[in-house]
């Protein structure tokens, strides 16, 4: 089946409608009508190619192979003329035979230094089954919302050259339009989406109970968990109280289906929280004391996302450093539509937790200590803007990903 010829203002609108906040970041996408005999093409491939033919194409670079070199998106020069979505298959454990059997040699560099210098990368899926089955838990009944990316006619790969298949013709469309907005160089910071997309199907697929006590060690240490002493700094008490109003109560009862009388543990003022977060007989891991009721219920919630969900969940606790800032931005886009939403954040409400308040939430003390001493130009604006475009694209996804499949409310998943 041939891809959809997508008009430039077609596709911007469809991309402007689905993600408003962060339109600043999608472009346009051109028409294409690819073939669908066309061979998948992977990003490296192309860059190999570029460099290959190119008279303006760089030398050699100390310290980093040949392999690695190639795979480097950042800083190449746009190596296509035409972006495009078109339907595919869902992903299967055929997708990923090659990669499951001999391993994937010189995948895209973990590390900015063209090497595998990060830890807990993946370069090899144990378990076929289990990966698409996180990708695609719902096969049987959307498997006609399947999309990719398409460059000049050809289908995108992931750094780990599996296929780039997306369970929404929205997400396919944002992820098109950010190839699209990349002018002269790519600039793989500027592709949110394409980054998030891309890690849940190399990486959280393949070990999801790893990203998930990863997202899980934000709880001990939460950060809307510590209160400034109203007492000593009333302002900035006053603050934290408007953006995560009735936030642990909210997702205590309705996410983790706790008692009323259970919640997090809750620190007030500097002493109160060494106190209570240092080790003790009763406190045997530093981090606040949490009940265990508490924290085996939100293992259970992490254990039933899915890896596109757990994606932008763990996005959202490593962006706010917080388990509850997190787990509300993904249930309000698990339980509520893009209608709903709009509507909401139309008359007002405050409670609406978009990406917009995800940030908001995430930022309350720096935001306040910027009032008191300053911006730092180059530094504090640059982190505003970085929380922003993450807490945006972790909602975007989520929400996507829930509309394209009618996912059930988290709070029917915990029992």
């Amino acid at each position: 089946m041939a891809s959809k010829a997508l008009p430039r203002l077609a596709l911007r609108a469809s991309a402007r409608r689905a993600a408003a906040p962060c339109a600043s970041l999608w472009s346009a996408s051109a028409q294409t009508t690819p073939s669908r005999s066309a061979p998948l093409l992977a990003p490296s491939q192309c860059i190999h190619q570029w460099r290959c033919t190119s008279t303006d194409a760089p030398g050699p670079q100390k310290n980093v192979t040949a392999a690695a070199a190639d795979r480097r998106l950042a800083g190449r020069q746009r190596f296509y003329k035409k972006v495009g979505v078109a339907p595919c298959a869902p992903p299967t454990k055929e997708d990923q035979k090659s990669a499951s059997d001999g391993g994937v040699a010189s995948p895209i560099s973990a590390g900015v230094d063209g090497t595998q210098s990060a830890t807990g990368v993946h370069t090899t899926i144990a378990d076929a089954d289990r990966w698409s089955y996180l990708l695609d838990p719902h096969a049987s009944s959307f498997s006609s919302s399947w999309h990719t990316v398409t460059l000049d006619g050809r289908p995108l790969r992931t750094p780990l050259g599996l296929p780039l298949t997306l369970p929404s013709e929205m997400l396919a469309l944002a992820v098109a339009s950010e190839w699209d907005a990349q002018t002269k160089y790519l600039q793989p910071a500027q592709m949110p989406l394409m980054t998030l997309c891309c890690t849940a199907i190399d990486q959280v697929a393949s070990d999801p109970a790893a990203h998930g006590e990863d997202a899980l060690r934000y709880l001990a240490n939460d950060t809307s968990c510590y209160w400034a002493d109203p007492g000593e700094d009333r302002v900035l008490h006053k603050r934290q109280s408007k953006a995560w109003e009735g936030l642990h109560d909210e997702l205590s009862a309705t996410l983790l289906g706790l008692p009323r009388d259970v919640g997090p543990a809750q620190a007030v003022g500097g002493g109160e929280a060494l106190l209570l977060s240092r080790k003790s007989k009763g406190n045997a891991r530093s981090g606040l004391p949490h009940p265990p009721l508490l924290v085996e219920k939100a293992r259970q919630w992490v254990a039933s996302l899915d890896a596109w969900t757990l994606a932008a969940f763990y996005s959202a606790c490593a962006e706010s450093k917080s388990f509850f800032i997190g787990a509300g931005l993904i249930h309000d886009a698990l339980t509520a539509g893009e209608e709903t939403t709009a509507r909401a954040e139309a008359a007002g409400k405050e409670t609406v937790r978009c990406g917009k308040w995800a940030a908001a939430a995430a930022r309350v003390e720096e935001e306040f200590n910027i009032e008191c001493w300053g911006l730092v130009e180059g530094g504090h604006d640059y982190d505003r803007l970085n929380c922003s475009i993450q807490m945006h694209a972790a909602s975007f996804l989520a929400r996507t990903v829930a509309a394209s499949r009618r996912i059930l409310p988290a709070s029917d998943v915990v029992q």
